[in-house]
């Protein structure tokens, strides 16, 4: 150990080692400095061979070639399989493609041909996305087929070349009927009365061009025809007016039949009125007040309103009616309610009333002696009451106001005979009111009586008018 470290301190020791470690770095670069020559020596001779080759004149279209064959090779060889690949391929299916024929429509009637078939479209992928954004259709062609029943294909038309189209069903069967001709009454519809003012009343149209047209069809279609009408649009129609309207053949359950007719048109003149009657609004009570109230008083602030329909409607209608229901009346109180319209009534210029009512504490009182009447003794027969009872008591219930001023002579208790033969009967007595108040209401302490109604010849009894 101490010679070693007096040679570490020896200066000729160091000398040396510095001159072994500068040897070896020569020794190094000069084995880089080969390897270098060397690299480059052969790259020189790589590149001038490869320049002899290329502008070689006789080998340069070789050298393209091979170049060329090199790039598509890279494009299209799939690198995981290792196999060529084809451009995408691609089908899709079109639905409910219209089905069209060509044919003598002139001469015949076409039957059996579908309205619609399916067209599956296979190709490129592109290809096939274009032809599907385009109408096409499926057709027959029937030229110079005759009367009878023939198989054909169908084809589809209007995608281009660039695709296959395959259609189903690919073949159909139809049929071809020679066609006659025919001539039918018409009548008419109105079309679009929604869109017109319920004021109007349409009147009977008048046919210009006269109200029979020929009809263009096979036998059996001809046959299957109940009726031609001319069907008439009165969108907004508010006078008389002249139109041309469309023609359309039904069979009797009132489907569309397929056929020529001829004109297909029709000029009509239509007349416009607007017929209108003033009529009053009549108040109608129903039920009864809770809670011990009666009514006091009902006041309308509409008492007429001018209602329209055909003079037929108009003649058998004298008023038009508001209903209250007096059991869900608790307090005074103001309400808007419906004028109810006549059946045939097509519009009215007052629709709703608005009613202020007011209430008051119920009270009653009877009224004795009301005499019984007789009503519809059609056949004069003679009539013997039990009891002979000629008279009966009414209870009237109403606020003090309205019921103080009523009495016997104002109420018409009655039987009415209509319908009844001879014999004995238990009869309901009815009662009507000559007042004017309606916030009243009547109570015949006895509703029913009997009686004995005798015929001629079946015994005595007084005749009752």
């Amino acid at each position: 150990m101490r010679k070693n470290k007096r040679n570490a301190h020896d200066p000729r020791s160091k000398v040396e080692l510095a001159n072994r470690i500068a040897d070896q770095s020569k020794r190094v670069s000069s084995v880089y400095s080969n390897m270098e020559e060397s690299v480059f020596r052969s790259f020189r001779f790589i590149s001038s061979f490869v320049d002899r080759v290329i502008f070689s004149k006789y080998l340069m279209p070789l050298a393209a070639l091979v170049l060329a064959l090199l790039l598509y090779l890279s494009v299209n060889i799939n690198t995981e399989n290792n196999l060529f690949t084809t451009p995408l391929s691609s089908a899709r299916t079109l639905n409910d493609v219209a089905v069209s024929a060509r044919y003598n429509s002139e001469s015949f009637e076409l039957t059996g041909l579908p309205d619609t078939c399916t067209v599956v479209l296979t190709g490129e992928a592109a290809n096939v996305n274009n032809a599907s954004q385009r109408s096409g259709t499926c057709q027959v062609n029937l030229d110079g087929l005759t009367e009878g029943t023939h198989t054909v294909s169908l084809v589809a038309m209007g995608y281009g070349d660039n695709v296959t189209a395959t259609v189903t069903p690919s073949n159909v069967t139809v049929t071809l009927l020679r066609k006659t001709t025919a001539q039918f009454e018409v009548d008419y519809d109105f079309v679009n009365v929604d869109k017109m003012d319920s004021r109007y009343i349409l009147g009977t149209p008048e046919f210009l061009d006269g109200n029979r047209v020929n009809v263009r069809a096979s036998q059996n279609t001809l046959d299957s025809i109940a009726f031609i009408k001319v069907l008439i649009d009165v969108t907004g129609v508010n006078a008389d007016f002249e139109t041309e309207a469309s023609l359309v053949a039904y069979d009797a359950r009132g489907n569309v039949v397929n056929a020529d007719i001829i004109p297909d048109t029709i000029r009509v003149k239509v007349p416009v009125s607007s017929p209108h009657k003033a009529v009053p609004i009549v108040l109608n009570i129903s039920g009864e007040v809770p809670n011990d109230l009666a009514i006091e008083n009902i006041s309308m602030d509409q008492q007429t309103t001018i209602i329209y329909a055909n003079e037929e409607v108009l003649n058998s209608i004298e008023q038009v009616d508001v209903n209250v229901d007096a059991s869900t009346l608790t307090r005074d109180t103001q309400i808007s309610v419906p004028v109810n319209l006549p059946e045939g009534v097509s519009s009215a210029d007052v629709t709703m009333v608005n009613l202020n009512i007011t209430l008051a504490a119920s009270v009653t009182k009877v009224i004795e002696d009301v005499p019984i009447n007789y009503q519809n003794n059609n056949n004069n027969y003679a009539a013997v009451i039990e009891g002979n009872e000629t008279r009966v008591s009414v209870e009237v219930s109403g606020t003090q106001t309205n019921i103080e001023a009523i009495d016997a002579d104002d109420l018409f208790v009655y039987i009415d005979l209509e319908g009844l033969e001879p014999g004995e009967h238990t009869i309901p007595l009815e009662i009507q009111s000559n007042s004017v108040n309606n916030y009243v209401t009547y109570n015949i302490l006895k509703p029913t009586i009997k009686i004995t109604l005798v015929g001629e010849g079946q015994g005595e009894g007084d005749t009752v008018e």
